[in-house]
């Protein structure tokens, strides 16, 4: 799959919508319908890298695909946690974060202060893990209607929950979020879809974020999470067009900060300073997070492994196989 840019863009539009519900939730009621955007583009782009993957080499690394998103997670992460331990955070708020179980944490009641937005990591890690495993089994002939039956299941059990289960399970755990990230999945195998009028599914979601019925309160909330999906969808669809706005530079660069920017702003938010100071403070958090934390680990790893290649490579070259002696170097 080569890279679509436009994807980048569409993962700031999320972006904003999540750091605009946190700032002020009663002005943008439905900020939150930025998760399930995240979750459709997960789902997405991850199917798409490991179809290619299978279509390029016949198989899929497991170990190599576990170890690049925890490269990608985990740094960030231990960063934000280490720096609220050290401000005095309880260890009992940062275990479920640093465990990726943070999701589950919220459905028990317990308070994760500043890092009650680590639920959204949780599910994202469990997605991670199982989800190539899935792929790994499924013959690729079989991917469409398999990954289609898994879809139609999560979105009837996301159903089913919000009549059975606590609105705090249907909204934080891995199960019922499983209907947005499948969503994503199922088109990354089935291709693109003409939608009319798909150009303004964005600004729908931008416009409707705005209504108080899909907010905080009622059983909207749950509800409401299947027309995020289904915007959220068509977006995907037409972001995948490559509409020049959405490869904007601007939108492109904060794209490419998303998860410092998501990691640090609920905890400067949530601190005791004024709205301008949280805001600058988590720009130039998730400016240090990028240039000395993500990128220099993933450029380090991405070296590595190319010497660890290039070593097996050389290996191989070196080796002779004569059919009378057998192999030699």
């Amino acid at each position: 799959m080569g890279r679509i840019a436009a994807l980048d863009g569409l993962r700031t539009v999320a972006i904003a919508m999540v750091v605009a519900y946190h700032v002020d939730n009663e002005l943008v009621p439905a900020g939150h319908w930025g998760v399930p955007l995240f979750f459709v583009l997960s789902g997405f782009v991850i199917t798409s890298s490991i179809c290619a993957e299978i279509d390029r080499s016949g198989r899929l690394d497991l170990l190599g695909f576990y170890r690049k998103r925890l490269v990608r997670l985990v740094p960030a992460m231990l960063v934000v946690c280490v720096a609220l331990l050290a401000v005095g955070t309880p260890w009992a708020q940062v275990q479920p974060a640093i465990g990726f179980y943070a999701n589950y944490a919220r459905t028990e009641g317990i308070t994760l202060g500043r890092l009650t937005h680590t639920w959204f990591v949780a599910v994202i890690v469990h997605f991670y893990m199982l989800w190539p495993l899935v792929m790994k089994i499924i013959p690729a002939k079989w991917w469409v209607p398999v990954i289609g039956a898994l879809t139609v299941a999560a979105l009837a059990w996301r159903a089913i929950a919000i009549e059975v289960m606590s609105p705090g399970w249907v909204y934080n755990s891995t199960d019922t979020n499983a209907a947005a990230l499948l969503v994503g999945c199922l088109l990354a195998v089935t291709g693109m879809a003409r939608i009319p009028f798909a150009r303004w599914s964005i600004p729908a979601l931008l416009g409707l974020m705005f209504l108080p019925v899909f907010g905080n309160t009622g059983s909207m909330i749950l509800w409401g999470g299947f027309l995020a999906v289904g915007l959220s969808a068509i977006a995907l669809q037409y972001a995948r067009t490559a509409p020049a706005w959405l490869e904007n530079r601007v939108l492109l660069k904060v794209a490419e900060v998303s998860f410092g920017i998501f990691l640090w702003h609920y905890v400067f938010v949530r601190s005791d300073i004024s709205l301008w100071s949280a805001g600058i403070f988590t720009i130039a958090a998730a400016l240090a997070s990028w240039h000395l934390v993500e990128r220099p680990i993933a450029v380090w790893d991405a070296n590595r492994m190319a010497r660890s290649q290039a070593a097996s490579d050389e290996l191989l070259r070196n080796v002779h196989c004569d059919p009378a002696q057998g192999p030699e170097t």
